[in-house]
């Protein structure tokens, strides 16, 4: 088994070793949960994670709370996920032509004539009303996972971006039963007071990526992230939240090298240039604070995609990986700056923190050795950002302001 981030803890990692030894038989219930393919305000992905003994063959959708809306019936096609021992059914299918704002209800028909429990969701609303998310990486299945993520769907987040290192399995079909674990807690704490599923934004991290060699497949070298988490079928892509801002997800070198996104990063920019807030997330931070400013990854990163973070005056970046609570200066051009973008990180949702070691390298504006996550709240006027830490203390906050304003909705 590899080593988890930070330093070990025995008893931990008996009860990890002794989940493994039992793996073949702990895995007994669906896991359901959401991801985006194209547009959030219009569209759902509904996933699930099954046994190969009872599994989803039709979904049942339909509006909540309209007496007039109609049963939708659609027909599922299963597909094996045989690299991990059991099997597993794994059930994709985006469902489009949504409502905005809109809660849906549905439940499964499985393939033995059984019907699961109703299931809710809701639309992305893009009407000009606030919207809020949770943004944080490096999570894991350590008890201070769970315990964030209960903290964090105290705030009904409309969705969750995680920044890479999610469960810690490092592509090994071996340790499928460490994303069982992840899924385990997901499905049952990241549900809003509205009972509706909270869906995931799943940025790649080094954890969601094996050793074979770089000529093989993406879906070979991080089968998990690709099978599991379907947002176009890449590790880099954008999610417009309308009338406020794009959210770009980057991959920092671990399927796509940093220079093969430059071209695609500075033509997402362009295209996304008139939201009042530009976000970007990635696992390798720009500014570490706790690597060395110097390494590979960190200094191409600022080399090729730091040029166009100042050019098009990116608001504010997740950055993650190093497993400490930080937040830079308002940086351009690697100086402080009024006009520049925040760097907040840096991973540390759930996984054991590090040593502050970049203070004196005079980007960080502060920095704990702390686990948390990123609450984050947006309107026409601003950008609030809130680290949170696993007891719910909100102890750092940023307000930012917007490139330019928002288009009036009509």
């Amino acid at each position: 088994m590899r080593k988890f981030n930070g330093k070990s803890n025995l008893l931990i990692s008996l009860l990890l070793i002794l989940f493994t030894t039992l793996s073949g038989c702990v895995y007994s219930s669906t896991h359901i949960y959401l991801t985006w393919q194209n547009d959030p305000h219009t569209t759902i992905t509904i996933n699930t994670i099954s046994p190969t003994r009872e599994y989803p063959t039709e979904i049942r959708l339909k509006e909540a709370d309209n007496l007039n809306s109609s049963e939708t019936v659609i027909q599922l096609s299963p597909r094996d996920f045989s690299i991990v021992n059991p099997p597993r059914k794994i059930t994709t299918y985006e469902i489009t032509n949504l409502k905005p704002g809109q809660i849906y209800t549905f439940k499964f028909k499985t393939n033995k004539n059984k019907f699961t429990k109703e299931y809710k969701f809701k639309t992305i609303p893009n009407d000009g009303s606030p919207l809020r998310f949770v943004a944080g990486g490096d999570m894991g299945i350590l008890p201070s996972a769970p315990k964030l993520l209960q903290q964090a769907r105290k705030f009904n987040p409309l969705f969750v971006v995680i920044g890479g290192d999610i469960a810690y399995a490092n592509g090994d079909p071996k340790n499928d039963w460490i994303w069982d674990i992840w899924f385990t807690n997901w499905c049952k704490l990241m549900v809003n007071d509205d009972g509706c599923l909270i869906p995931i934004i799943a940025g790649i991290g080094n954890h969601e990526v094996n050793d074979k060699d770089i000529s093989s497949s993406p879906e070979e070298r991080a089968p998990f992230y690709f099978n599991y988490f379907p947002q176009e079928r890449r590790s880099y892509f954008v999610r417009q939240f309308n009338p406020f801002f794009a959210l770009i997800v980057l991959d920092s070198n671990h399927i796509v090298p940093v220079s093969e996104q430059v071209e695609w990063l500075k033509t997402t920019l362009e295209a996304n240039a008139n939201y009042p807030y530009i976000i970007c997330t990635y696992h390798v931070p720009l500014y570490p604070s706790h690597r060395p400013f110097d390494r590979t990854v960190s200094l191409e990163e600022r080399n090729l995609w730091l040029p166009l973070f100042d050019s098009y005056k990116v608001s504010v970046c997740f950055e993650n990986h190093d497993h400490t609570f930080k937040r830079t200066k308002i940086l351009k051009g690697n100086q402080p700056s009024s006009e520049g973008t925040i760097y907040l990180g840096d991973g540390c949702f759930g996984v054991n923190p590090r040593e502050i070691k970049n203070l004196d390298l005079g980007y960080l504006e502060k920095a704990e050795s702390r686990r948390h996550f990123w609450l984050v709240e947006v309107d026409a006027e601003k950008l609030i950002a809130k680290a949170v830490d696993e007891e719910g203390h909100i102890f750092d906050e940023v307000n930012i302001l917007p490139r330019l304003q928002p288009k009036k909705v009509t």
